[in-house]
């Protein structure tokens, strides 16, 4: 195991917003049962995922908490690059922890209207392991607490920061992609950020997540601001 490999296990984490979900199905007598789901990372940086009492995911998991969910790196070649597995047992979210659901729906703000169709519940995945393969001969086993970085963004603070950019520096976001990204503009798009935490921020463009890293971590709002004003230079 090495400080590298972790930071880009870290990466592709957080770089993600929807996995595959492996559940012991009930209805066949414990086999693997594979779904998609969208997740976005609590304050511990733990999976939170949002799942119907319908779905058959949802009756696994009731029956038997034992899951994983497994996020690949976008690309053709998937065996010589990046893939995560993080294997742990699902648990139901407090009804207390308002600020992870909420962060959860700033990731996802059409899932705000899930429970007017069928009931919906927040589960969080709490790693006792996690398996990544970086490429070929780069296979690792990490332990959660070498793995897991508190976020120092929680609640109100979170909340101020990206509102303060999506309100006043609309023109850095559009920048932080065109410079950085190296993505073609359209015309007319949603620019919104998300969420921050210490490694870096999510910015959605429409319905397409964009993460971007801090070259160094960042551990207050200070340094978030000194952080995103050397992006926005950078990118001028």
């Amino acid at each position: 195991m090495s400080i590298e490999s972790i930071n880009d296990a870290r990466r592709l984490f957080n770089s993600k917003s929807f996995g595959i979900l492996s559940t012991l199905s009930l209805k066949l007598e414990g086999f693997p049962f594979g779904s998609v789901v969208p997740y976005c990372l609590d304050n511990e940086g733990m999976a939170v995922v949002l799942i119907s009492t319908i779905a058959e995911h949802t009756k696994n998991i009731s029956n038997d908490d034992r899951c994983s969910i497994t996020i690949i790196m976008d690309d053709e070649d998937v065996q010589s690059n990046g893939r995560l597995c993080v294997i742990g047992n699902m648990e139901l979210l407090s009804p207390l922890e308002s600020d992870v659901r909420e962060r959860y729906y700033r990731h996802f703000p059409n899932s705000k209207t899930y429970n007017t169709a069928h009931d919906f519940f927040f589960y969080r995945l709490r790693p006792i392991s996690l398996r990544y393969i970086g490429g070929f001969g780069k296979i690792y086993w990490f332990d959660p607490s070498d793995f897991q970085i508190n976020n120092p963004f929680r609640g109100k603070v979170e909340i101020g920061i990206t509102d303060h950019m999506n309100k006043d520096h609309q023109k850095d976001l559009v920048s932080y992609c065109e410079h950085y990204k190296k993505m073609p503009m359209v015309l007319n798009a949603n620019f919104r950020m998300v969420g921050i935490d210490s490694l870096g921020f999510d910015l959605f463009v429409n319905d397409k997540k964009v993460r971007f890293d801090f070259e160094q971590p960042v551990n207050n709002a200070l340094d978030a601001r000194e952080a995103l004003v050397a992006l926005s230079k950078g990118a001028k």
